[in-house]
């Protein structure tokens, strides 16, 4: 299911902000907002969207998102060009490099996860 999301026009042009208005000594409030508002701006250019203003951590959380997305998307073609018959069962694979599952679980203590 998608997810509806509505914008106030009023509110998106409150959010509109100049490059001229910029260089004028506006930056620092802007930056300020976006900084403790979590507000975002887009900057206008020549009457045209150049660019958007926003906080380090949305940014950062874009960046995280758009990471899931490319490993969902990995993941996904993975699973559609799996084939079962290639696969090989954990037992399977202990014995084929003679590794014991103690052993395994020694190596598992000094591995870090992130």
């Amino acid at each position: 299911m998608q997810e509806t999301i509505k914008v106030d026009l009023r509110e998106m042009i409150g959010r509109l902000i100049s490059v001229s208005d910029l260089s004028r000594g506006m930056a620092s409030k802007i930056i300020q907002q976006v900084g403790k508002n979590k507000e975002q701006f887009i900057v206008v250019k020549n009457n045209k969207p150049e660019a958007v203003i926003l906080s380090v951590d949305e940014y950062t959380e874009l960046l995280e998102a758009r990471e899931n997305l490319e490993l969902l998307q990995m993941a996904d073609d993975r699973m559609k060009n799996f084939n079962q018959q290639e696969t090989l069962s954990h037992d399977d694979i202990l014995k084929e490099y003679n590794i014991s599952e103690e052993r395994l679980d020694k190596i598992m203590e000094s591995v870090e996860i992130e």
